[in-house]
């Protein structure tokens, strides 16, 4: 069947059309950072590695699957003037995972948490929902700073380490518009 312009446009209306990249939303429930929720420029919806092991009897090798990989995920936050208070969030945070004088380790549990991204439709309904399980901030980039920069603003790249992430089925979305989610301060 040759393709048909007119059959493609209907399809992709027929299941909302494109998905937008810049409608989402991410919270860190645990540390009540609902100013964060905005002022998160830029996430990852996070690929998924399966593990194989190659096994050959007779012909050409075959890979069979026996576990999943998780790569860690960015996300850059925009800083803001009064207090830089993104780059002290995640600084604290680190230093709950190791002292930063004694250079003691917490226990895992007293420093993961749950980060939930979600998306939404040019409508601002919930479209799509994953939590990173057990994450926690692995790497807290440098700031450039500069003389010549002045149309610019203060990014904070952060990468977190996380254990799986998974997706929220539909029902478990618990639905608001985007900027009224949980734990969202208007």
């Amino acid at each position: 069947m040759p393709l048909n312009i007119d059959t493609f446009r209907n399809n992709l209306a027929f299941h909302g059309g494109p998905a937008p990249v810049n409608r989402y939303e991410v919270t860190i429930p645990r540390f009540q950072t609902s100013s964060l929720t905005l002022l998160c420029e830029q996430a990852e919806l996070p690929g998924k590695t399966i593990l194989t092991v190659e096994d050959k009897l007779y012909g050409p090798v075959r890979k069979i699957g026996y576990g999943q990989m998780f790569i860690d995920t960015t996300m850059t936050f925009i800083c803001t003037a009064n207090g830089w208070e993104e780059k002290e969030f995640f600084d604290d945070w680190q230093n709950q995972i190791v002292d930063p004088e004694m250079y003691d380790a917490s226990y895992y549990e007293d420093y993961i948490t749950d980060i939930r991204l979600k998306t939404f439709t040019e409508g601002n309904q919930p479209s799509y929902s994953i939590i990173f399980m057990e994450a926690f901030p692995l790497n807290v980039g440098a700031i450039n700073l500069g003389w010549s920069q002045n149309n610019e603003y203060a990014r904070l790249s952060v990468t977190f380490a996380y254990r799986r992430w998974k997706q929220l089925p539909k029902e478990q979305d618990l639905g608001g518009s985007l900027g009224q989610s949980e734990g969202f301060q208007t």
